[in-house]
């Protein structure tokens, strides 16, 4: 019979695999320790994203409620002179009119 021929398979000494082992060890420690400042890195970022855009909102807010009492203050500021106006054009008209009623009057005065 013929015998079967058996590939020499590669042989790892006790070092080698000590080695390899280490390697890996040391590859997946630092592995975890990017992923662990990459989490870190994107909590940082969403916590200052979020305290920027909280302050951005009130300083909106603020602001836009400033500009509506400053809006307020002016649209009574014109109403206040809008009926003051009023008030002096009706004056003036009542003085013509009287005006023009005594003038009346005196010229029929006169006439008689």
């Amino acid at each position: 019979m013929a015998s079967l021929s058996v590939k020499p398979g590669q042989r790892f000494t006790m070092p080698d695999w000590q080695n390899h082992s280490l390697l890996i060890s040391a590859d997946a420690e630092q592995q975890r320790y990017n992923s662990h400042n990459v989490r870190q890195e994107g909590r940082v970022l969403r916590n200052e994203t979020g305290n920027q855009a909280r302050w951005d909102e009130h300083n909106s807010r603020t602001r836009l409620k400033d500009r509506v009492t400053t809006i307020d203050r002016w649209r009574e500021a014109l109403a206040r002179c809008l009926t003051e106006m009023d008030a002096e054009i009706d004056a003036l008209t009542k003085v013509c009119w009287e005006g023009r009623w005594l003038e009346m009057n005196l010229h029929s005065l006169d006439g008689m």
